[in-house]
Formats: structure tokens, C-alpha cells, sequence
């Protein structure tokens, strides 16, 4: 074991003072010993040429364990009540991120000052030139820009060296290949970064300083369109419309690295100098509360890394396809100029799960419900939306129709005009001693493309996704509808299911208020039936749900409200009776009572056993007990 994990594990040199004793020959198993131990880029994301890109859509990079059926739903399940945070919200993200900066803060400043008195420690900046573009970024992205980036200036002996408070120096770095895709790419190195985070506070302590629920309830947010919320009836929306609609990754990166600089303070730089030691492939989980004879364990952030990758998709594909840098393809072949990893996400399958969660919506039978019955079935839907939208964008073979398929289709109903099958052929007539293409005006010339077909699987289940306007975000539904309109050859029935499916949403109501009261009415109707013939009490089914009525909407519960006291007039008895004839303290004045007609019962002053008076109707003691003084002598 390591001076890091000796510290971490209790016994042996500290985390923080191993920097002054640190040699460059120290290899761990979590600190590669150079750039060149981390794992090197993958080829890519699919088995076709993009741009220039030539692809695989084995993964070399990692095990294949981690994209399997067992891996990708544990990656969608949200912890236990009691273990973590449950993030289903961007709200619960910042609150995770809260609590996990104090948990970091605590464990480092066991062996390190994390105070400063005058100033607070800030780091360097870097000026990186895409172009004709400056982008401003923290310097210690620069370990992560390194592949791709020449300094301007003569490298220092450190990226970490001009991070000092007396240092107001901004270094210069320029990116070798200019492009429009280069703040998503700074996005992705930023998520990236997140795992050599995640790789030091498991070092720290992996029970409290973990990253991984953060980075699973960011993908939980991301993938959705709005927040899950409890519900009572089953005709009745269960999303919340104003939380979880729009997650900001800038801001959650920049909100987590601005709370950890403010936490450490003057320990910022000594805790950079340990995060960019550390190798984000894995971990090393050591933790305070382990047994002095456990062993640590080295534990692998491939998992993680498949979710950073799917994050950083779902957030691209998000987005407006009609902006100037919103093509996948061309992100894809800017990843592969600049030599960053391409990233990596789980294979679609089919979308399996998103048709079988859309069957059991529409018309489902006994062995569907049984599918899709549990609660992770609609967040896998919504992780196979993200990868059918991706690899219909990309055009892989997996979405292609086959010959057979498209034979088929051709067969059953003609193809519209609008997208023949084929492309007329040039026939040359005679020769007009113009150049070629030259033969009229550009306006007239018209050229014709042979558009893929999409298999009738693939497209039952892009349907599905854009018929469910609450389930799915509005970018992926708006993305996948405009990539099926223009780069893909649909017949009339087709084209009218999409346009069907973009107009109307089938999530939450499909009947009218008309139709829902006739349904209640006529089942109140039966459930008194049932009472009547059978004797069996149905009248808890017959009360009205526990949600507030339209008017209260928005406001607090009735039991949460505390009842005002009675009116007191000044210079009274304390007594809410009105037939004392002197004040008495009662304990019970000044509280709200519930008045039932009849008076708080009050300890008598007498001794004796208590008895109802049938004239005043109150309890009135009989004084049978009363002590008696001492008897007196004959004379």
C-alpha cells in the first residue's frame, strides 16, 4: 500500500504531506506513472465512415461487462431512502453536492490547514485560442487539454505551478485543430475530470466522499423531461412541469468546483496537486470505518466512465439541431482530429426496453405488465431514446432497413413520390458542347440522393418516443423528427404516424372531464351495489382522494396549519369558563383546545371521590374523604 492509502487508512504519512516526499519513479495502482499508462482514445463509437472517421463499435477501452443488460440498470437506480441522497431532481443534485463538499472538506482538513485569514486561494487561469475564439479555463484542465493544446509560451515545470495566490499570471495555450464543437468538447474533458475526482475521495474515504451517486443522479435528471411526483389518482399527470425540465452541466461543474475551492481555502492547491495524481480508469476504496485488517480494493470506474459518456450525449442531443455547431457527425470527426476519446455508451439493442415500456402504456398484456411492472422501466425507455436518437443520427446498420425489409415495405404499400427508391438514371440523348452540369439554370438543376430506409422495429420505437411529450425531453423528440424528415426515405403511412405523434401527446389524460365523471359516478354506483348485496363494508373506497381542491392548489396541507387561540378579553381569567370566581393558573389557558361543549376537566380542591351532578352536569366532589378534625371528650 501507498503513502496515500496508508493515510487514508489510517496509519502511515498523510495525504497531504506526501507531495514534499513525492519522486517521479512512484507508480500505484491508482497514479499511473505517465500520460501514456492512462488508457488511450477508442476508435469510436459505430461501425461506419463519418466524415472521415472510421469507427468500431466493439469497446476496447473497456470491459464488456459494463454494457450489459445488469450493468445498465443498476447505472438507472436511484439509492435506497437512508443510504444517499435520492437525486430525482436538479435540486437533490446541488443538495448532494452540498452535503459531498462538506464531507470532502472535513476528511482533508484532518491532515491539512484548509483555512485562510486574509485572502482566498484562487486558482490559474488558462487562455486557450480555438481559432479566432479565447476561452477562459481553470488551470487544472490543462492536464486533460495536454494531448490536444501547444503552450504558447515555454512550458513551466508544472501545469499546476502558476495556481499560487501570488501568481497572477494567465498562461496561453493554443489547440492544434480549430473547430466550432470545441465548448462541447471542453464539456466532455470537464465530466472526464470528474472521475479523477471521483478517484480521489474514494482514496480519502469511498464511504463518505464517493462521487459515484452524484454522477448517477445527473444522468437520472438528464434523461428525463420532468420530475416524478406522487399521485392518488391514475387519470391525473405524475410529473411536476416546473422542476427537472433543464439541466445546466456548466453550472453543476462549476457550482461543485467553486464550493470545493471555497471549503479547502488555503488547501486548494495542495488538493489539485492530488486529484491530477490520481488515475480516473480506477480507484483505490479505502475508508475509516473498514476494519484495520481489511485489504483495500482497486475497483474499476468503467461503469462511471459508460455514464459520463451518456450524460454528455443526452446533453448534446438535447440541444437545437439547428444551431451552427449541433451535428453529431461532425462533433464525432472533431473528436477524432483532436484525439479525445470518443465516448462510449451502451449498444441499443433495438430499443427493447423503450418498446416494451410503450406497449405496456397502450394496449399491454399479462406478460408485459410483468416487464415493465417496475420502476426502472421507464427510465431504461428513456436511456434508449438517447441511443436511438445517436444511431439514427449516425446512420448505423443496426437502424438500416435490410433488403428483405425494404422489399417487403415495397410490396405492401408504393413508396411516395416525394422519396423514390432509386434515383433515375442520366440518359445521354446527344451532346449540347456544354460542360457537364451546366445544362440550364442552378435553380432547375434538381439532385436526387438515394435515402437509407429505416427498419420498421427502429421506427415503431422512434414513434413511440415522440408520441410521449412528457416522458421524453423536447430536444430528443424534436431532434429525432427532424432527422427522420430529412435524411430518410418514409412512405405516406409513416409520414403521417410522425406527424401524428409530434402533434398529439398521449401522456397523462386521453379522456375528456365529461367521460372521467361519468367513469366515477358509475363506479361509486357499483361499489354501493357490492355493499348491498355482500354486506361488506366499501365506504373507505367512496371518500374523495387526499388532494386539496383546485382553489388550494399550491398551498399548504389543512393538518400543517396550527389553529389561532380563543380571544381573550384583557384582565381575565385565564379559564375559558366564565363562573370562576377567582383566577386560577391553568397550564391549558393560553393553548387551542377543541371545544366539544364541555369544560376541561380541573383537579377539585377537595378530597373525595367524584360524582355527576344530574343539575349542573359537571363533576362535583362529595366530600365523604374530607379530614375530619380530632373528636372531643365527654364533659
Amino acid at each position: 500500500m501507498d503513502s496515500s492509502s496508508g493515510a487514508a487508512g489510517g496509519g502511515g504519512m498523510s495525504v497531504a504531506s506526501r507531495f514534499d516526499q513525492r519522486s517521479s519513479s512512484k507508480v500505484t495502482v491508482s497514479r499511473p506513472q505517465s500520460t501514456g499508462d492512462e488508457a488511450a482514445p477508442g476508435s469510436g463509437y459505430c461501425d461506419r465512415s463519418v466524415h472521415g472517421v472510421t469507427a468500431s463499435f466493439t469497446h476496447p477501452r473497456r470491459a464488456q461487462r459494463v454494457y450489459s443488460d445488469g450493468s445498465r440498470r443498476k447505472s438507472i437506480q436511484v439509492p435506497r431512502d437512508g443510504t444517499f441522497i435520492q437525486i430525482k431532481s436538479v435540486f437533490d443534485i446541488y443538495k448532494q453536492v452540498r452535503v459531498l463538499v462538506g464531507m470532502v472538506s472535513n476528511v482533508w482538513s484532518w491532515t491539512c490547514s484548509t483555512t485562510t485569514l486574509f485572502r482566498q486561494v484562487l486558482p490559474g487561469l488558462a487562455r486557450v485560442h480555438v481559432g479566432n475564439d479565447i476561452f477562459t479555463v481553470p488551470g487544472y484542465l490543462l492536464q486533460e487539454l495536454e494531448t490536444i493544446s501547444v503552450p504558447t509560451k515555454p512550458a513551466t515545470s508544472s501545469f499546476l505551478s502558476h495556481t499560487s495566490v501570488t501568481h497572477p499570471g494567465v498562461q496561453d495555450v493554443q489547440i492544434r485543430h480549430a473547430t466550432p464543437y470545441f465548448s462541447h468538447v471542453l464539456l466532455l474533458l470537464k465530466l472526464r475530470w470528474l472521475l479523477r475526482l471521483h478517484s480521489a475521495c474514494c482514496e480519502l474515504d469511498y464511504k463518505v466522499c464517493s462521487l459515484k451517486n452524484l454522477i448517477l443522479g445527473i444522468q437520472y435528471v438528464v434523461l428525463q423531461q420532468h420530475e416524478e411526483v406522487e399521485c392518488d389518482s391514475i387519470f391525473d399527470t405524475k410529473v411536476s412541469r416546473h422542476i427537472g425540465s433543464h439541466l445546466n452541466l456548466e453550472s453543476v461543474f462549476d457550482d461543485i468546483v467553486d464550493q470545493l475551492q471555497r471549503a479547502l481555502g488555503g488547501a486548494w492547491r495542495s488538493f489539485l496537486e492530488y486529484v491530477a495524481s490520481c488515475d480516473p480508469s480506477r480507484s483505490l476504496h479505502i475508508s475509516k470505518m473498514d476494519s484495520t485488517i481489511t485489504t483495500p480494493s482497486v475497483v474499476s470506474n468503467d461503469a462511471l466512465a459508460v455514464v459520463i459518456d451518456t450524460i454528455f450525449l443526452a446533453n448534446f442531443l438535447r440541444q437545437s439541431r439547428q444551431g451552427s455547431a449541433s451535428r453529431l457527425r461532425e462533433l464525432f470527426a472533431d473528436l477524432h482530429m483532436l484525439g479525445v476519446a470518443m465516448p462510449e455508451v451502451p449498444p441499443l439493442r433495438q430499443a427493447q426496453y423503450l418498446r416494451a415500456w410503450a406497449k405496456a402504456r397502450g394496449r399491454p398484456t399479462l406478460q408485459d405488465r410483468s416487464k415493465v411492472g417496475k420502476k426502472d422501466s421507464e427510465k431504461l425507455a428513456q436511456l434508449d431514446a438517447v441511443l436511438l436518437t445517436a444511431s439514427v443520427e449516425l446512420r448505423l446498420p443496426e437502424v438500416i432497413a435490410s433488403a428483405d425489409e425494404v422489399a417487403e415495405s415495397t410490396a405492401n404499400e408504393a413508396i411516395s413520390a416525394a422519396f423514390p427508391e432509386v434515383s433515375p438514371k442520366p440518359v445521354d440523348f446527344s451532346t449540347t458542347g456544354k460542360a457537364p452540369g451546366t445544362a440550364g439554370p442552378p435553380a432547375a438543376r434538381v439532385i436526387l440522393e438515394d435515402k437509407p430506409q429505416l427498419s420498421p422495429v427502429i421506427f415503431e420505437a422512434a414513434v413511440s418516443c415522440i408520441h410521449h411529450h412528457d416522458t421524453f425531453p423536447d430536444g430528443i423528440r424534436e431532434r429525432l423528427y427532424g432527422i427522420l424528415n430529412e435524411e430518410y426515405g418514409l412512405t405516406k403511412d409513416q409520414l403521417q404516424k410522425l406527424a401524428i405523434g409530434a402533434t398529439q401527446n398521449i401522456d397523462g389524460r386521453r379522456l375528456s372531464d365529461s367521460t372521467l365523471l361519468s367513469m366515477e359516478q358509475r363506479e361509486k354506483a357499483r361499489l354501493r351495489q357490492y355493499q348491498a348485496d355482500t354486506h361488506k363494508d366499501t365506504m373507505h373506497l367512496l371518500v374523495s382522494p387526499l388532494v386539496a381542491s383546485p382553489l388550494d392548489k399550491g398551498n399548504k396541507a389543512k393538518y400543517t396549519h396550527i389553529p389561532s387561540p380563543q380571544f381573550r378579553p384583557p384582565f381575565a381569567s385565564a379559564f375559558s369558563s366564565v363562573d370562576m370566581t377567582r383566577s386560577l393558573p391553568d397550564l391549558r389557558g393560553f393553548t387551542p383546545t377543541v371545544s366539544d361543549g364541555r369544560e376541561p376537566f380541573k383537579v377539585p380542591l377537595s378530597t373525595g371521590p367524584l360524582t355527576m351532578d344530574p343539575e349542573l352536569k359537571k363533576l362535583r366532589s362529595t366530600g365523604f374523604f374530607i379530614k375530619m378534625p380530632a373528636l372531643k371528650g365527654g364533659p
